[in-house]
């Protein structure tokens, strides 16, 4: 089943993008109000819940800055 609006980047993209930006888990999930702990499991192929994907989907788009996404 298919959510509309999930990111679809392979889990090795998700890292990939990750370590590009030389962040640790913690910090890059952190920005999309994620643990690091989930952070990695969506690394490793865990479904991002519609709201995270949303997020990280606008992210990656260049929709939304660092700065946008600061608690």
């Amino acid at each position: 089943m298919h959510t509309a609006g999930a990111v679809r980047l392979a889990p090795h993209e998700l890292r990939r993008l990750r370590i590009t930006k030389r962040e640790s888990q913690e910090k890059f999930w952190g920005r999309f109000g994620v643990t690091q702990s989930s952070g990695s499991r969506f690394e490793t192929g865990l479904a991002i819940p519609t709201p995270v994907s949303i997020l990280l989907r606008m992210y990656v788009n260049g929709k939304l800055s660092d700065g946008d996404l600061q608690g």
